[in-house]
């Protein structure tokens, strides 16, 4: 309540009494107070007031504006105002910026005077807006977080005009999970955040960008001028996701994949936005990268996409999963030295699938432990009939690698007899990438049971060679890309590779020999071995013996003897964890 202070007509005993409890009630109370008459002179202020505006001049009799001339004329003047004209409390928080400060004001008028009860509450301002700050972005990236971003979506759109178009563009890291996996969470949140830099040098100050969770983002141009401005915007992030990352010493790639649904042609609320933004986002991660446009017709793949998901955790038990064999042969003797293992999914209704469509969802749905493990059973198996000289490479996702792998691969060469010398297990460049004390072990554990391992996919993954010095590999394999790329640079590529794999003692295989003239490249260059359907397709498991007798014969063979492939014949996609 607002003190009462005499009226000029009280006695002077009734007065002293008077204010002498007022002062008392007043220096008591934890607030500041400061009484002024109405022409804004100062007639009372306690002890927190004097305290707290200590840098002001508060003398009895002086007028408040000239103890705060910067506050005549706003709103702490304009509330006072018209707390007197009306005679009625008011109260109100605002921020003093010559002091930095945020006041809690209570303002009680009386006909002759106005009491004045504040505080300092920046400190509770500051938590209250760190709180919101918090509920409303992402805590690793600072992006808005989903429901922000929804809440602004439905905004932008409701305050669209009629003919304003609203572009929402759905961005998925491509190989995210990979690295996460196999380097560690600490660093892939470190790239997460790179990433949101990235985009917001991409975006403008109007846009919307958001961390929907893992590592899609989604950002939201409301005032969308075309859909080549959307284009436009995609194209350049991009090309700015695409660029190397330097993380801890390393350096890593990434890519991106982009959805892009406009409002109102692809729908006009954010339920159906997002949705058809999201399923162009398959789509483009279906052609494995860029950008792609909603379409009607993409909606049929995406719910072929979740029917195969379905289908896909009981292919095993229905025997749908098969395992077809490619041979490698030595450059130089022409002798088959291996057979590797290649995933098929013979669809009851769709026919054959091939790993580039069923890996990833695999990889998805956690699918990917158990079918791994029963390819690499099976192909133990079947190798245990081939001549001893012949050996077996398998290729492993990154979870198996991390799923106590020594001692379960122990356990498949135990019940299938294969000795451990006849298997190769190929992997890709993550899963040697980090060099941690646990999986320098890991790999330790299986050269001790005689295992060989193999770097698949060579020159595809990171820029840094590092992990070679702590994973000496027994085998490098030459991506298929710069095999049959023609130009001067993939050739000397792959001629630093040969003579970086025989520094380091190992074996180097070139992938995807599909013409004499690549597999001369090769031969001149120095590479070990070769695979590709120049030098044999995959064969099913029952055709194995029948081509071991038939390459048995021809072990003094070369390529130029055998038959070749006509040129609309296509090579199948080898089974690697990246799909």
């Amino acid at each position: 309540m607002c003190p009462t202070f005499p009226r000029r007509e009280d006695g002077p005993a009734r007065r002293e009494l008077a204010i002498s409890r007022s002062e008392f009630v007043l220096e008591s109370t934890t607030d500041s107070v400061i009484v002024l008459n109405r022409d804004w002179r100062i007639l009372y202020r306690n002890k927190k007031a004097l305290e707290l505006l200590r840098e002001r001049d508060l003398s009895l009799g002086v007028s408040l504006w000239e103890a705060f001339p910067e506050a005549l004329g706003g709103p702490f003047h304009q509330n006072y105002k018209w707390a007197l004209e009306h005679q009625a409390p008011v109260e109100f928080e605002e921020y003093l910026e010559s002091m930095e400060t945020w006041f809690e004001v209570h303002a009680y008028p009386s006909p002759d005077a106005i009491s004045l009860f504040f505080r300092d509450v920046t400190e509770r301002r500051r938590i209250r807006e760190q709180l919101t700050y918090l509920a409303q972005h992402d805590f690793l990236t600072g992006l808005d977080n989903r429901p922000h971003f929804r809440a602004r979506l439905e905004q932008a759109l409701v305050s669209a005009e009629t003919m304003r178009r609203v572009g929402l563009l759905y961005v998925d890291l491509d190989r995210f999970k990979e690295i996460n996996d196999t380097l560690g969470h600490c660093f892939g949140d470190a790239l997460l955040k790179g990433v949101a830099d990235r985009l917001r040098c991409c975006t403008g100050d109007s846009d919307v960008t958001a961390r929907m969770g893992g590592d899609e983002f989604v950002i939201v141009r409301s005032n969308l001028r075309s859909a080549e401005d959307a284009q436009a915007l995609a194209e350049d992030i991009i090309a700015a996701i695409s660029a190397p990352f330097k993380i801890d010493g390393y350096q890593v790639e990434v890519g991106a994949s982009i959805g892009i649904a406009i409002a109102p042609r692809d729908g006009t609320g954010a339920d159906e936005l997002l949705a058809n933004a999201d399923v162009a986002l398959y789509a483009a991660k279906n052609d494995r990268g860029g950008y792609r446009f909603f379409e009607q017709e993409m909606a049929q793949f995406v719910r072929l996409r979740q029917a195969l998901k379905a289908d896909l955790a009981n292919a095993l038990g229905r025997g749908e999963l098969e395992l077809e064999y490619q041979p490698i042969y030595g450059v130089q003797s022409g002798r088959l030295t291996t057979f590797e293992a290649l995933l098929r999914w013979r669809h009851s209704e769709h026919g054959t699938v091939m790993p580039a469509e069923f890996i990833p969802l695999a990889e998805e749905t956690g699918l990917i432990a158990s079918i791994g493990e029963w390819a690499l059973e099976t192909a133990c198996a079947e190798a245990v009939n081939w001549p001893q000289d012949v050996g077996l490479a398998v290729n492993l996702s990154p979870v198996q690698v991390r799923s106590n792998l020594p001692l379960r691969v122990a356990g498949i060469l135990n019940k299938t007899g294969l000795r451990p010398s006849r298997l190769l297990l190929e992997m890709t460049e993550s899963v040697f990438f980090l060099s941690s004390a646990d999986n320098i072990e890991l790999f330790e554990q299986l050269r001790t049971l005689g295992v060989k391992l193999a770097l698949d996919d060579f020159g595809t993954g990171y820029s840094s060679l590092g992990y070679l010095r702590d994973f000496p590999v027994d085998e490098i394999k030459i991506d298929r890309s710069f095999v049959q790329d023609k130009g001067a640079e993939a050739l000397a590529i792959i001629e630093s590779v040969a003579k970086l794999g025989h520094a380091l003692g190992a074996h180097v295989t070139a992938e995807g020999i599909e013409t004499q003239q690549q597999y001369e490249r090769i031969r001149k260059i120095g590479c070990d071995k070769a695979q590709g359907f120049l030098l044999g397709r995959p064969v099913a498991p029952h055709e194995t013996s029948e081509q071991v007798q038939v390459y048995a014969q021809r072990k003094q063979s070369t390529p130029q003897s055998r038959t070749k492939l006509s040129n609309r014949e296509r090579p199948q996609t080898n089974w690697v964890a990246s799909g």
